[in-house]
């Protein structure tokens, strides 16, 4: 059941290491019956960053994994086997609300983190050293230990976009999915931007999007709020928009969609009752983008599909397994927590239509799963 939710929504501007950003977009949270404004802006991101590439393999640990059961992924196949340690909501942090002091926001975040979600702090610790501070960037609400509760999601999903960034280089994209694996695939973004793909705005222009028109001012629920903030722009203007990047970093949101999940499933006690947060809408937002450019790139774009699904060794093909079977894992985790999501249930059929999903299907044939 969805709920409406109001939102503070910051921005910034931000000139580091000849990185513009833009407005960044914050979590959206609030109490029922308030207007929800959409989301920001994310970071412009110039084709290449210049820092070193650290892609470790993929190593096993022992502990409780466990994997999505979801009849939307394939046990045969690299989501349906993909496997995780979900945070530990029940480890308790009432010690360190209790103990809340503004001037130890930092440490606060750190050892909530650390007993909730250990992936999230990596991302905040790694992140904090790249081209901004995303922690004292993003931590908006230091007075009280629920209001930087409150910040930690939009904390996490920021710092893991630093990170991931600071990770990367030239061609190269890196994306941290867990503590002991980082994937690494190069060439995705746009051709206009050095890549083999292309901009990821051209799917507003498919059937689907009229299925969730974008928003309209003072407009929250029933249409996309995403669209004006990822979709926007023409890639043949001249001007950097959000929607002139590519595949690359339409699937770095993804990933931090996910990590946004897998802190609310983490911290689900960070919002008193009657309030609700878009962390569900956002997952579902962007695996429903996903499948949209890869059903474009199919029939529109056959070079830019060659290069997704048979391209750089097999790559790009094994990220998009990888974090559809992460993002299931964590769909299927929250799906009964309340006030994870404000309007999913309308986007859960737009996320699964047989059409689109279809073109994961098609991604394990080149995988060559049974």
């Amino acid at each position: 059941m969805t709920r409406l939710a109001s939102s503070s929504v910051a921005s910034f501007s931000v000139a580091s290491l000849s990185l513009t950003l833009l407005a960044l977009p914050l979590a959206l949270a609030g109490c029922e019956g308030d207007p929800m404004p959409g989301p920001t802006a994310d970071a412009y991101v110039p084709p290449g960053v210049d820092a070193s590439l650290d892609a470790p393999v993929i190593s096993t640990v022992d502990a409780p994994w466990v994997g999505p059961m979801s009849e939307l992924v394939d046990p045969m196949c690299i989501d349906g086997m993909y496997r995780e340690t979900l945070p530990d909501r029940s480890a308790s942090i009432d010690d360190l609300i209790a103990s809340y002091s503004p001037a130890d926001a930092e440490a606060f975040v750190q050892a909530v983190l650390e007993r909730r979600y250990p992936h999230g702090w990596t991302l905040v610790r790694e992140g904090r050293e790249g081209f901004i501070d995303c922690l004292m960037t993003f931590l908006s609400n230091r007075g009280t230990a629920e209001g930087v509760l409150q910040d930690l999601g939009t904390v996490v999903h920021e710092c893991g976009h630093v990170y991931d960034l600071g990770l990367s280089s030239g061609p190269n994209n890196v994306y941290a999915i867990r503590a002991d694996l980082m994937m690494t695939a190069a060439g995705g973004d746009s051709t206009a931007r050095g890549g083999q793909t292309f901009a990821r705005s051209l799917i507003r222009a498919d059937a689907y999007q009229a299925m969730r028109p974008p928003c309209t001012a003072g407009m929250f629920r029933g249409c996309d709020g995403y669209a004006d903030i990822y979709l926007d722009g023409d890639p043949t203007d001249g001007n950097f928009e959000s929607g002139d990047q590519g595949f690359n970093l339409l699937l770095e949101e993804v990933v931090q969609y996910s990590n946004s999940l897998a802190l609310g499933y983490a911290v689900p006690d960070r919002f008193s009752g009657g309030q609700s947060v878009s962390d569900r809408d956002g997952m579902l937002t962007f695996l429903w983008y996903m499948t949209r450019f890869l059903r474009l790139a199919r029939t529109e774009h056959p070079s830019a599909y060659a290069h997704i699904a048979t391209g750089d060794g097999g790559r790009w093909r094994r990220l998009v397994l990888t974090i559809w079977g992460r993002a299931w894992l964590y769909l299927e985790a929250t799906e009964d927590l309340a006030g994870l999501g404000i309007d999913d249930d309308a986007l859960m059929p737009l996320a699964t239509a047989p059409e689109l999903v279809a073109e994961i299907d098609m991604l394990r044939d080149a995988e060559g799963c049974p």
